[in-house]
């Protein structure tokens, strides 16, 4: 087996904790992890397998003199370069072909289109917001579609921490912000336009998941200060220094459990978290975040580690790699 879970950014440097190849553990919690590991019954390890640091020859991946398609099992856990096509993605993919990949990296991109992880949801019949992808020159054709709406939000397909998240209240809101941005800048980095339907809804009924491994670790709240006007007297998240925090442990409703261990399921991320809103008392999943709230302190509400978390994850696949091989 191999393992890259590099260190996160030195204390003090909160604007670098997003940079590809940046670790998302603490630590603390790397070495709680790596400890357990390493007493593993049967099982040759090779630490800092650094996937990212690798160049790939007819579908085989070499770091240093390693070949990586040679592993039983790699997991990584680490910020990656998110854009489509970038060669951290294509790595893992190639990886996938041959070996088990954890975290899956099919079940990560899926998670970070929002487009695609809607779709999956709306699939396999999770409540999730009513979506619509279009391109520039197709945009009368929702006229009566925002009509009947009321609100719509315009969405960057991959997140932002609440940047760029837009509210429209008419379609001529909608047309006339999508005709600046192909003015301006001849169209979206995206290709085509996420658009989501909008539900009125109370910050006091937001929940967001951590789900590790199948397991719902905890819920949690984001505080007031997260919050800000969205217009018309809605909200919305936003984090302008993109460092999480701000939160508080809540109990996560049967209703809303049942909902986000589904999208767990749709998505295929073995590591994954979603935002939930309560919209006609019913929950309804609003976004996905294939690098969920990690907060050590909520996990020791729980009355267990993140490094045990994490090592449930990694021996579930030990034990399916070696029951498939019996």
């Amino acid at each position: 087996m191999g393992v890259h879970i590099p260190p996160p950014p030195p204390q003090g440097q909160p604007a670098s904790i997003h940079s590809p190849g940046i670790g998302c553990l603490t630590v603390t919690a790397q070495k709680a992890l790596m400890d357990q590991i390493q007493q593993l019954d049967r099982v040759t390890l090779y630490t800092d397998v650094n996937f990212r640091a690798s160049f790939i020859l007819n579908g085989k991946v070499y770091v240093d003199s390693i070949c990586l398609n040679d592993l039983d099992i790699l997991f990584w856990y680490c910020e990656v370069d998110r854009s489509v096509g970038s060669y951290d993605l294509e790595v893992l993919h190639t990886l996938a072909s041959d070996l088990k990949v954890v975290i899956n990296p099919r079940g990560f991109e899926v998670g970070l289109d929002k487009y695609a992880s809607h779709l999956a949801l709306k699939r396999a019949g999770v409540s999730v917001a009513d979506t619509i992808l279009v391109d520039y020159n197709n945009l009368r054709y929702l006229k009566d579609l925002l009509d009947e709406w009321g609100y719509a939000v315009l969405k960057p397909r991959r997140g932002g921490y609440g940047k760029g998240v837009t509210l429209l209240g008419s379609f001529a809101a909608l047309r006339d912000t999508i005709e600046y941005i192909y003015s301006t800048a001849r169209g979206t980095p995206d290709k085509a336009y996420l658009i989501e339907r909008f539900y009125p809804n109370s910050s006091d009924d937001w929940i967001s998941t951590t789900i590790i491994n199948g397991e719902l670790v905890y819920g949690y709240r984001k505080r007031d200060n997260r919050f800000v006007e969205f217009g018309n007297g809605f909200v919305k998240v936003y984090d302008a220094l993109e460092i999480g925090g701000e939160v508080d442990s809540c109990e996560v409703p049967p209703s809303y459990r049942v909902e986000a261990l589904k999208a767990y399921e749709a998505i295929g991320a073995e590591v994954i978290g979603f935002d939930m809103i309560t919209h006609c008392s019913q929950p309804i999943i609003v976004d996905e975040s294939t690098f969920p709230g990690y907060y050590d302190d909520l996990f020791a509400e729980t009355g267990q580690g993140p490094a045990d978390a994490f090592y449930r994850l990694i021996v579930t696949e030990i034990d399916k790699l070696r029951h498939r091989c019996e």
